[in-house]
């Protein structure tokens, strides 16, 4: 007679390791993301550079904005009779405080330098954390809405409280609507009237911009604005955004230029005069009622998976 075998012995052991190893990955490559500079600093050739251009961007990305500042800094390597370039991000302050013909300092690894996997070279103002393209508002949002999931999974996974499983989906509803609205751009508190060129306009028609058939159309588009000025007190230009209604400013268009109001205190913070800003409101109407159909749908499927289950249940007795 064949030997009956066991199932559950043969079954194979789950990892333990595998969500310590995905961490530990994660962190060595922050780790490396802030230590290389650090080590660039310390160990490579330092330099005189001077500072030969600033690049100040806003990128637009699923109905929301990201700022970058950047400089470039042109230096010279002994024996070498071309100057090489070098260029990094910085925060605004830093940003602001610097002009064209500064001197920085730059440390590179001469070696390097013809690679395009690592960079090679790094400047004194340089941080890691200007790297990333912030929208501090957004991230504060980001931050909020993984700290509720945190709490949540806590709950279900190690205090083993099943309500909070229950909770996830009012978590990400909350999430849609909390991350996903659109909110208007800040009113300026220290108001100075000037006039902004329109560099560009971008109109969001549907929930987040995503344009697939699944996507929820707004019944109130809005546009995000991209508008450039130089502010009283500044040798440079400077990028606000703003955001009204689709069509309260009839005709605007690129390179168009615009009656605004900015903030003498904070000049990146501007407004344009004569527009509406309704939309938070209407987009989220439609969100809170596409959450309610979502939530009545999967309650009325699990109703009908229970009542189901207890004719089964019945059926045994």
């Amino acid at each position: 007679m064949a030997r009956r075998v066991n199932r559950a012995n043969t079954r194979r052991p789950r990892s333990g390791c595998s969500g310590l190893g995905t961490l530990v990955f994660l962190l060595l490559v922050v780790g490396a993301i802030v230590g290389w500079p650090i080590y660039l600093d310390s160990h490579g050739t330092s330099a005189s550079g001077v500072v030969t251009e600033k690049l100040e961007s806003v990128r637009i990305h699923f109905g929301e904005w990201y700022r970058r500042f950047e400089i470039v800094a042109a230096y010279s390597i002994p024996g070498q009779p071309l100057q090489r370039h070098a260029s990094c991000d910085v925060d605004e302050k830093t940003y602001d405080s610097i002009h064209q013909g500064n001197t920085v300092e730059v440390h590179y690894f001469a070696n390097l330098l013809n690679q395009p996997f690592l960079p090679a070279t790094h400047l004194s103002p340089c941080t890691a954390m200007a790297s990333i393209s912030w929208n501090e508002p957004v991230m504060r949002r980001v931050v909020v809405a993984l700290g509720g999931l945190f709490v949540l999974l806590f709950l279900w996974r190690f205090l083993r409280m099943r309500i909070a499983a229950w909770l996830l989906l009012p978590w990400l509803c909350f999430c849609v609507a909390y991350l996903g609205v659109p909110r208007a751009e800040p009113e300026p508190e220290h108001p100075v009237s000037t006039t902004a060129t329109v560099e560009s306009v971008a109109t969001i028609t549907t929930f987040g911009d995503t344009h697939t058939s699944k996507s929820i159309p707004l019944a109130h588009p809005y546009q995000i604005v991209r508008l450039k000025y130089v502010p009283s007190g500044m040798d440079a230009p400077v990028i606000a955004i703003d955001k009204v209604d689709a069509g309260s400013l009839p005709d605007l268009q690129e390179g168009q230029s615009a009656k605004i109001v900015y903030d003498a205190e904070h000049p990146r913070v501007g407004r344009l005069e004569g527009g509406t800003r309704s939309f938070p409101g209407h987009t989220l109407l439609v969100v809170t009622l596409c959450c309610v159909a979502l939530t009545v749908v999967i309650v009325i499927f699990g109703a009908v998976g229970e009542f189901f289950r207890l004719i089964r249940w019945g059926r045994r007795q």
